[in-house]
């Protein structure tokens, strides 16, 4: 069951504060929350991955995962990540109170790396949960003013461990401060809250080289940055001097001219490799790009 409140009405709960200095044997299985998981990125690169669709969270990108969704958080191979994480409820109920031992297979009797999923407490899976009215969070959240964002998770994390008479007060206080600057971030439109626009074109490029797509989805772009698409099409478009799509296709062809260069694929293995399933429309795109066919441009960097 789930109740919206009010700012007033709020009644902030911290169950748990952790760092993870995860690597390349970080191994959480997919699980169920019974309560909302915030984390932000301290350092690296990590994937949340629900049962449709795949998330990848850098440096200072925050997510609020909401419960009740099955969800996994993996790092991406060959990377590492540092992040802060926080287990908590925008109300306290005590009647349906419960502690972080059911997210901890050991402190259940079981092993964790023989896990693929974490078995669900029915009655915590039937628990009332409370959302903030007027206030929906993007999946991912970039946090501009880092700096501060990091001093105060700090600051969390060593109130909650040192487990000193009348901690939870300076518990709840840092974290209410700590979800004020996530609300602002989210609530505060582009024009106001001070966006970097290089900032997010330079993701959105790095998300570019990971992606074999001529150009990424706008409304996954606003998804993400809690921006409209034609919003991000002008920050792009006044920071690059062209238009996503645009410069998606010279990276492209860019890369073609590349693969051919080496002598080792064929016009149809690098449309391929670039993403294009129809090598006409390659070959095509590329002439119009370079002046000459692929084919011939290969030919040209054999001779």
């Amino acid at each position: 069951m789930e109740h919206t409140i009010n700012f007033n009405e709020m009644n902030l709960y911290v169950r748990y504060v952790q760092y993870i200095e995860g690597d390349v044997n970080y191994y959480l299985p997919w699980r169920i929350l019974y309560d909302n998981f915030l984390f932000f990125v301290d350092s690296g690169s990590i994937t949340l991955s629900f049962e449709d669709q795949d998330i990848e969270f850098r440096e200072n990108e925050l997510c609020i995962i909401p419960p009740f969704l099955k969800n996994r958080l993996k790092i991406t191979p060959g990377q590492h990540c540092w992040y802060y994480g926080v287990h908590f409820d925008f109300f306290y109920d005590d009647s349906e109170s419960f502690n972080e031992d059911v997210y901890i297979p050991e402190n259940l009797g079981l092993v964790k790396a023989d896990l693929i999923e974490m078995p669900v407490d029915k009655k915590l899976a039937g628990r009332t949960v409370y959302s903030l009215n007027g206030i929906s969070f993007p999946t991912k959240i970039l946090i501009h003013d880092h700096a501060r964002l990091r001093e105060l998770f700090a600051r969390l994390l060593a109130r909650f461990q040192s487990q000193c008479f009348g901690h939870e007060i300076l518990v709840k206080s840092l974290f209410y401060e700590l979800i004020y600057m996530v609300i602002q971030e989210v609530h505060n439109p582009p024009e106001s809250n001070g966006l970097d626009g290089a900032e997010v074109v330079n993701r959105y490029l790095q998300s570019l080289m990971n992606s074999q797509e001529e150009r990424m989805d706008m409304a996954q772009i606003a998804l993400e940055y809690g921006m409209p698409p034609q919003k991000f099409r002008a920050i792009f478009k006044s920071v690059m001097s062209r238009t996503p799509k645009a410069y998606a296709i010279e990276c492209r062809i860019q890369k073609g001219k590349e693969l051919l260069q080496t002598g080792r694929y064929n016009v149809s293995e690098v449309a391929y490799m670039l993403g294009y399933d129809d090598v006409f429309y390659f070959s095509k795109l590329f002439k119009r790009k370079v002046g000459i066919s692929p084919k011939k441009y290969a030919d040209t960097c054999i001779k």
